[in-house]
């Protein structure tokens, strides 16, 4: 890991509008670029790192024996879906909405004045499972089943069993009309509180040496259920509320998986490696996919010493 690769990245870096990078392997901070100290601080907008986070709120769940089957179908926690007489919308389950398969019609449920009516409202144009569709609408509901079965506000959930113990504290997590705190990409954080839940990816469930959430969990939460862009360099997937990528170059054997935010938000995690990444960028959206595309040129520079 050159001191030449680090160079090169502070170059590239400083060229377009990334905030902060900071790269960790074990608990050695080996990379750091911060635009200014208010940058490392202040919580910010990581849009659909959101899901990755709700994600870790439903696998906790299913630890405690709160969900009992990740199968089953959502219609437990919504009987207003038997009122359709779908029977493809009874399909849906739990890890339909995790893997984005859930089929329903993408709709702006934003300017609705009920976000989960509005979503469970539209129509089915896929068979659940058959097909990836990303969708905000999914996460949302993960959300409002995460307030039904713990009875208290997702965000409370998330104080009590995920960031008290990660010692996140300055968080900003907006609700929707009825209350139910925004699964798909409501939560603002700081850099270091995305340090921190990538140590607890890396560290496949711990903090500290507390088991915040089993590591059977999260080994299913990196799953690629469905792949979603294949290229001649490598294969990106989607697992539950989480990309993955794996290349297809011989030369270069590299895995990763990692959450994402619209912008450029991101965590990185190579456990091969040991490497815990976080990207701040306020990017359009067409350059959005650059800090990506940095540190997988960096992997590959580490892998060719």
């Amino acid at each position: 890991m050159s001191e030449i690769s680090f160079n090169e990245l502070e170059k590239k870096v400083k060229k377009i509008k990334i905030e902060a990078f900071v790269i960790h392997k074990g608990n050695t901070r080996i990379f750091e670029y911060l635009k200014n100290k208010k940058v490392a601080e202040k919580p910010f907008k990581v849009y659909s790192i959101t899901k990755s986070i709700i994600s870790i709120l439903i696998g906790i769940m299913v630890d405690k024996g709160l969900i009992k089957n990740i199968h089953e179908p959502i219609h437990h926690y919504f009987p207003e879906i038997l009122d359709f007489n779908d029977p493809t919308k009874e399909e849906i389950t739990l890890f339909h909405l995790l893997t984005m398969t859930s089929g329903l019609q993408v709709g702006n449920f934003q300017g609705s004045k009920n976000w989960v009516k509005f979503i469970l409202d539209q129509p089915m144009i896929h068979k659940p499972g058959s097909t990836f569709q990303y969708h905000d609408g999914n996460s949302h509901l993960l959300s409002a089943i995460i307030q039904k079965i713990s009875g208290i506000s997702t965000a409370s959930f998330a104080e009590k069993y995920l960031f008290h113990p990660l010692g996140i504290n300055k968080y900003i997590w907006v609700k929707d009309p009825q209350g139910i705190h925004g699964g798909g990409f409501s939560i603002s954080l700081n850099v270091e509180d995305l340090v921190k839940l990538g140590f607890l990816f890396l560290n496949e469930g711990q903090f500290k040496s507390k088991q915040l959430i089993s590591s059977y969990f999260l080994q299913q939460m990196i799953r690629p259920y469905k792949q979603v862009d294949t290229t001649i360099e490598g294969t990106r997937g989607y697992g539950y509320q989480l990309w993955t990528y794996e290349s297809t170059n011989d030369n270069t054997q590299m895995e990763y998986y990692y959450a994402f935010g619209l912008y450029g938000q991101y965590i990185f995690i190579v456990p091969k490696l040991n490497i815990v990444a976080v990207v701040k960028s306020h990017l359009q959206y067409d350059q959005q996919s650059a800090p990506r595309l940095l540190f997988e040129e960096l992997l590959g520079s580490w892998m060719d010493e």
